[in-house]
């Protein structure tokens, strides 16, 4: 298990969007440092939530016979590096859905909880944004675009379409780096709005799929 600097600036990130911005608007009448708590509180089980989504692709991997060099968490979740190729496109497919659906379970859970459990409103307010960001994180990371899981989807489909790991890579990797410039305009344009969160958030995006889309994950 290993840790990419990205990380550290992810952990920042979340916690002061969330202390400063997020909650405040949320949850009226706490405190500054209490927002400040909660905003570190929900940062780390983010950090959770991304290295439940990441083992998720390490144990379905295992089960489908790839070895595993290891998992590193970074921007955007993380990488688990796998010992050469996949063997099909439909193990692929499974590793790829492996993480989603880790993280769509942890987004009802929380989500649920939040709902149905009286809890004090500062830990009802950290559950409840565990839960829709693990639902968002799992949509997110379907997207068909390597080096997300649903470009991985994508490329298992195209595989398994035209018998060509190398075509169906290629193509992967053009729409994600599609899509990380597509992310790069819509941050500069929020910017320019005035949404300093949301342009942070969007142009450090794009800027991690144009440079990660060429590569494997």
């Amino acid at each position: 298990m290993g840790v990419h600097w990205s990380l550290a600036i992810v952990f920042a990130l979340v916690a002061w969007t969330l202390s400063v911005a997020v909650f405040p608007d949320q949850d009226p009448g706490h405190a500054n440092g209490t927002y400040l708590a909660m905003g570190l509180a929900a940062a780390a089980l983010f950090v959770l939530a991304l290295l439940a989504h990441e083992l998720a692709h390490a144990v379905e991997a295992r089960r489908s016979g790839m070895p595993l060099d290891g998992v590193t968490l970074g921007f955007l979740g993380g990488v688990a590096r796998f010992r050469g190729a996949f063997p099909s496109a439909a193990v692929e497919l499974r590793v790829a859905l492996a993480g989603p659906a880790v993280s769509l379970a942890i987004g009802a859970a929380a989500v649920a909880v939040a709902s149905l459990l009286p809890l004090p409103s500062a830990i009802d307010g950290v559950v409840a944004w565990i839960g829709y960001s693990s639902l968002l994180l799992a949509v997110f990371n379907l997207l068909p675009a390597l080096p997300l899981d649903g470009g991985r989807v994508l490329r298992a489909a195209l595989w398994h379409a035209t018998g060509n790991a190398a075509r169906a890579t290629a193509i992967s990797s053009t729409v994600g780096r599609l899509l990380g410039l597509a992310l790069v305009v819509a941050g500069a344009v929020s910017f320019a709005l005035r949404s300093p969160f949301g342009g942070v958030w969007l142009l450090l995006t794009g800027v991690f799929l144009l440079q990660a889309a060429p590569g494997r994950r």
